[in-house]
């Protein structure tokens, strides 16, 4: 028998507190299909609010004392075996605090001294509704004002950035992961890397499919989108994809023949429309759309 979405996102959900949690094929599952998302957030907030209420369910529930009344607590045994096991498939004991930018960016106060710009079309979790534990899909710029004893992390599909008081980007997508300083310093783990790497400012961390790259960048070039500028400096095309297809709303594929290519320039964001042509202009590749998609390929 098949597993429905329902059954799936209970899973999913269950599983985020184990050390073994597939975090790439949870993110894969997330965002294949629009329903899954909306089946995840209803099973968090039922997880959620039976977490709340669990002192209740459980003083309800209760046995009677009077031991010749077993009949009353046969009647009942199943009702708070099914309350329990659910309360106890989804152990969450605070609820996830989310934010999301749609079209424009959004800058949001995380806790005292740390704000966060997202950029459009990205996703910014507090897990368990703690600031200084952060989940990210898609880019943000971060200002993290120092405080002793507080450590901010920020975790992505596949990587998990540290820092204790700085200026900093992250961007991550499935196909590439970028990480910028522009002030301070952070540190950079994953289970890919044999050893965590620490950036300092003005050094840029790149992760696409053909490995892990150490550059250097200029600080203004740092959160340039902000200002509405994207500026490369020798830029995969994979992470310039991820790029357009953020700031257009349109799937963005690379043809496997011009995935090397890289980019060094500054684009105008405007609406998103014109990236792509712009960077088909510059790097002399075929733009092509078809069903709502862009796909970058070789000159014809």
């Amino acid at each position: 028998m098949s597993e429905t979405i329902e059954e799936a996102a209970a899973r999913w959900y269950a599983a985020q507190d184990g050390d073994d949690m597939d975090w790439d094929g949870f993110t894969a599952w997330l965002e294949g299909d629009a329903r899954h998302r909306a089946a995840f957030d209803a099973v968090a907030l039922l997880g959620d609010r039976i977490a709340a209420q669990r002192p209740a369910l459980a003083a309800a529930f209760a046995p009677p004392r009077p031991a010749t009344r077993r009949w009353v607590w046969a009647g009942v045994g199943s009702t708070l075996a099914a309350a329990l096991a659910v309360a106890a498939v989804i152990p969450r004991e605070a609820a996830d605090t989310v934010w999301a930018s749609g079209a424009a960016p959004l800058t949001v106060a995380l806790d005292d001294g740390v704000t966060a710009t997202l950029a459009p079309r990205s996703r910014l979790t507090a897990i368990a509704g703690d600031a200084a534990r952060l989940a990210l899909s898609g880019e943000a710029y971060f200002d993290v004002r120092h405080q002793p004893g507080r450590t901010l992390s920020i975790r992505t599909d596949r990587y998990t950035v540290t820092d204790i008081g700085t200026r900093f980007t992250v961007a991550a997508d499935r196909a590439a992961t970028r990480v910028a300083v522009a002030e301070g310093q952070v540190s950079v783990a994953g289970s890919t890397l044999a050893a965590p790497v620490a950036l300092a400012a003005g050094r840029a961390f790149t992760a696409t499919a053909a490995g892990v790259r150490l550059s250097p960048v200029a600080a203004a070039d740092i959160g340039s989108w902000r200002r509405g500028t994207l500026s490369y400096a020798d830029a995969p095309l994979a992470l310039v994809a991820a790029d357009i297809a953020r700031y257009s709303g349109q799937a963005v594929t690379v043809d496997p023949a011009i995935a090397g290519r890289r980019l060094t320039g500054t684009l105008s964001i405007g609406d998103g429309s014109g990236l792509a042509d712009a960077v088909g202009a510059i790097l002399d590749i075929d733009v092509r759309r078809d069903g709502g998609g862009v796909r970058l390929q070789p000159r014809r």
